[in-house]
């Protein structure tokens, strides 16, 4: 128990080890393909973008090879001076963990996880721990906003997301962030996940049929657990990969259900909806037009079940009533004209100033702030104290080939 007591205390930061003798030594362009795969920036050169092909272990290969570097790079900083160094927490306990997470993938990622650890300059268990960068998220906040129909110029999905944490020490980190395409074989979609380099920890992903998932914390609503149940994260990630419409995505999360409670942002090129997702039950909310989660259940339904209703008093610090207030009132502020652009400008007011985003200063901090067009296939990126907005048009990563 006191051994998980300290990695909860981490909340979110869990890297590789020592980085072992490099086992392919294939020189390449990181404008060129490696087997298929290919390394690219963001028009400004803030974040990486690899683009992969072929089985899950193909497409390990070719991320850890062209990506060797800047796995180097974060593990210097974020194992052997952050972790080890200033932390002090061991190579053994570190390991113990990364063991135990791994077991929990599904097969796609363990085949993904071991082609990466035959390029990427580490051995299979530094590998193994390099997945786990996010372990654990506890009452923080996220926020979503989506408007469609009236709301936007031309009817069509725009989507709105901030991540937030109580996590100043990520802001350290932020040049790591990038996202990572996988084009799989043998799968009807092919998905982009925006993550740390080396790690898998969905929270933000959107598939080349234009489905977008997010998630935000749903625990303060249902505040059971369920131990025994597959890793939530996981779960979500691999379905994008067979979920080509939004009747399959709904017919998935009735028919699957998470080990806590989660709040679900599922935005279709035409219409989303908020899947408020409980450990024994979920609730597909809609709207018309106009849609806006935080951290709470609202739909009426749930007054006949056991859950914790938020309000402006009672809410902590994680201003969910707040936050999901602000944001319809911004929503309603700029029916019709909800663009892109337009979403961007929303999600970077603060919450004092009338939205969402949480100030400098506070326990809690907006991480990154994400804008798609579902329809369009575009996100736009923003990680806080680190980048602007940065637009990356997924239609030329997502490329199949099979």
């Amino acid at each position: 128990m006191k051994t998980i007591t300290r990695y909860l205390f981490l909340v979110l930061l869990m890297i590789g080890f020592s980085v072992g003798c490099k086992k392919d030594t294939t020189p390449y362009d990181p404008e060129d393909a490696f087997e298929g795969g290919k390394l690219s920036q963001s028009p400004s050169g803030s974040f990486y973008i690899a683009e992969l092909h072929g089985t899950f272990h193909q497409m390990g290969r070719q991320y850890g090879l062209l990506l060797t570097k800047q796995i180097g790079e974060f593990y210097t900083e974020a194992v052997t001076d952050f972790l080890i160094g200033e932390k002090g927490y061991s190579y053994e306990e570190l390991l113990a963990l990364s063991q135990t997470y791994y077991a929990g993938f599904p097969q796609i990622f363990k085949d993904y996880y071991d082609g990466m650890a035959e390029t990427d300059g580490l051995n299979p268990d530094q590998t193994k721990i390099m997945a786990s960068v996010f372990l654990a998220v506890y009452y923080t906040g996220c926020s979503s906003l989506s408007a469609w129909g009236d709301y936007t110029p031309d009817h069509m999905v725009v989507t709105g997301r901030n991540l937030d944490l109580a996590a100043a020490n990520l802001r350290r980190f932020s040049k790591y962030f990038h996202i990572v395409v996988w084009n799989p074989t043998g799968f009807p979609a092919s998905v982009a996940n925006i993550d740390f380099i080396g790690s898998l920890f969905y929270q933000t992903a959107i598939n080349n049929k234009g489905i977008f998932l997010e998630l935000q914390n749903g625990q303060m609503a249902d505040t059971t657990n369920v131990p025994g149940r597959k890793n939530v994260n996981h779960m979500l990630l691999e379905s994008l990969f067979s979920n080509t419409s939004s009747k399959e995505v709904d017919q998935w999360f009735n028919t699957s259900f998470p080990s806590a409670g989660l709040i679900m942002n599922a935005s279709f090129p035409d219409h989303a909806t908020i899947y408020e997702w409980a450990t024994y039950r979920v609730v597909g909310r809609q709207a018309e037009g106009l849609i806006s989660a935080t951290n709470d259940f609202i739909d009426p339904s749930w007054h006949n079940y056991p859950i914790i209703f938020y309000d402006s008093i009672n809410e902590g610090i994680s201003y969910t009533y707040t936050r999901r207030i602000h944001l319809m009132q911004q929503g309603e502020q700029n029916k019709g004209s909800i663009s892109p652009g337009k979403m961007m400008e929303i999600f970077d007011v603060t919450i004092p100033d009338g939205g969402a985003t949480f100030p400098e200063g506070g326990v809690v901090k907006t991480i990154y702030s994400v804008v798609t067009q579902p329809s369009e296939l575009k996100i736009w990126l923003k990680v806080r104290g680190y980048s602007g907005w940065e637009e990356i048009d997924l239609k030329n990563h997502f490329k199949r080939i099979d």
